[in-house]
C-alpha cells in the first residue's frame, strides 16, 4: 500500500470516527426490546389465524440513508455527500392454504420526481406443509455471498466487489423459483427473464437465466456451533438483446461459520463471460466478531480480476472517482450497532481499495461510510 499525505488524513478521520462509533455505541442507553417490539408490530395491520381468507396482512419496506467520503489518490478527487440509499414500501400477505402475496415498490428519495422507479419483490408463493416454497413473479436471484444476502441483512454497508462483478446487480427479475429444505440441505432452483423491465411488461422479451444453489448445513462440532457449504451455479442464454450483464455461466462456493461470536463467510466465485464481458475470477474473506448482544466488528478482503482489460468493476462512491480495471483488491473494517437487530441498526467502516488496469493503478484511496438502515 501507498499512502499519500491526503491519504492518510482520510485514513486517519475514518478511523478516528469508527473508533468514536464504537465507543458511543459500547455506552449507549438501549430502549428496552419491548418498546422495539411494540414500535414494530404497528407495520402488522391485520392477523387472525381463523380467518378463511386473509390471515395476516403487514406492511413491508426499509428505508436506508448513508452518509460517505472518498478519495482516490491517483487522480486526486474525492467525493463526499449524503443520500438516501434506497427506500422501498409495500405489503405481505398471507392468505389462505400457504399463498403469500408480496409487492414492493422502489422509491427515490433523492429525486423523487417522479418518486416511483419499478417494482421489486412482487409475487405469489405456495408453502406446501413439507416447507417446499413455489414463487411466480418478481424475486431475487440468488448467487454468490453478497448476492444471496438480502440488503437488510448485510453486514458491510453494500455488496461487496464479488458480487458488484460475478452477480446480476438489477437484484429482482420475473421467474419462478422452488426452494426448501430436507435434513441438512438446503436447495433452489429457478428460471428467470434476463429483462430489467420495471415492471412485468418485458418479461420474456429477452433471453433467460436458470439458477441452482445447494447447500449443506454441517452437524454441530467441538470446532463450529454452525456451519454451512453452499454451492451456486448460474446459466444464461446468450440473446443480444439481454438486458442483464454478459455472464454465460457463473459459479460460487459459499461457506459460512460460527462459533460462538465468531464468524466467518467467504465466498469463492468465478464467471465465463460471453460479448463484451471478460471471464471474472472473485474471492472474499469475511470474519467478524459479535463483541455483544449489540456490537458486531467485520473486516472483509476482497479480491478481483478479469482475463481482459476493464473487466472489473468497483462499487457505488468509489465509481464515481474511477473507471474500471482488470484487478482490484479491498480491505474494509466495519463495526455495526443492532438497536433492533437488522431492522434497526447504525453501520460504519473505513476501508482501502486500489484498482490496476493493464499494470498501471488506476484507483487507489480510502473511503469512510456511516449509514442508518431501517427495515420494517
Amino acid at each position: 500500500m501507498n499512502f499519500s499525505k491526503n491519504g492518510f488524513k482520510k485514513a486517519k478521520k475514518g478511523i478516528s470516527i469508527l473508533i468514536f462509533s464504537w465507543s458511543s455505541a459500547l455506552w449507549a442507553e438501549d430502549k428496552p426490546s419491548t418498546f422495539y417490539d411494540d414500535l414494530w408490530s404497528k407495520a402488522v395491520l391485520f392477523e387472525n389465524k381463523d380467518n378463511p381468507w386473509v390471515k395476516k396482512f403487514a406492511l413491508t419496506g426499509r428505508l436506508q440513508g448513508d452518509a460517505h467520503s472518498f478519495e482516490n489518490d491517483v487522480s486526486g478527487s474525492s467525493a463526499d455527500d449524503s443520500q438516501w440509499r434506497r427506500f422501498r414500501f409495500g405489503f405481505k400477505a398471507g392468505l389462505f392454504g400457504g399463498i403469500t402475496l408480496h409487492s414492493e415498490a422502489n422509491m427515490n428519495l433523492n429525486q423523487p420526481d417522479p418518486l416511483y422507479r419499478n417494482l421489486t419483490d412482487t409475487y405469489l408463493s405456495w408453502a406446501t406443509e413439507s416447507g417446499i416454497k413455489i414463487k411466480i413473479g418478481k424475486q431475487s436471484a440468488p448467487f454468490t455471498l453478497h448476492g444471496s444476502t438480502s440488503s437488510k441483512k448485510l453486514y458491510t454497508l453494500e455488496r461487496g466487489k464479488v458480487a458488484r462483478n460475478i452477480w446480476f446487480t438489477n437484484e429482482y427479475f420475473t421467474g419462478a423459483s422452488l426452494s426448501g429444505s430436507r435434513d441438512n440441505w438446503d436447495y433452489l432452483a429457478g428460471i428467470y427473464s434476463s429483462d430489467e423491465g420495471p415492471e412485468f411488461d418485458e418479461a420474456f422479451d429477452y433471453g433467460t437465466f436458470g439458477l441452482i444453489s445447494i447447500g449443506y448445513n454441517f452437524d454441530e462440532s467441538e470446532y463450529f456451533d454452525n456451519s454451512l457449504l453452499r454451492i451456486d451455479v448460474m446459466l444464461q442464454e446468450e440473446d443480444s438483446l439481454n438486458q442483464t450483464p454478459e455472464h454465460q455461466n457463473a459459479f460460487s462456493l459459499v461457506t459460512k461459520l460460527k462459533n460462538g461470536k465468531f464468524n466467518f463467510w467467504g465466498d469463492l466465485s468465478f464467471s465465463n463471460g460471453y460479448g463484451s464481458q471478460s471471464d471474472v475470477l472473485g474471492t472474499q474473506l469475511m470474519p467478524f466478531y459479535d463483541f455483544t448482544d449489540k456490537l458486531q466488528g467485520v473486516f472483509s478482503y476482497s479480491y478481483v480480476e478479469s482475463k481482459d482489460a476493464l473487466g472489473v468493476d468497483i462499487t457505488r462512491y468509489e465509481r464515481d472517482l474511477a473507471g474500471r480495471g482488470d484487478e482490484m483488491q479491498e480491505y474494509f473494517l466495519g463495526i455495526n450497532y443492532f438497536f433492533h437487530g437488522h431492522k434497526l441498526k447504525w453501520q460504519n467502516a473505513v476501508q482501502y481499495t486500489e484498482m490496476d488496469n493493464l499494470g498501471t493503478k488506476v484507483y487507489e484511496g480510502w473511503g469512510y461510510t456511516s449509514g442508518i438502515r431501517i427495515s420494517w
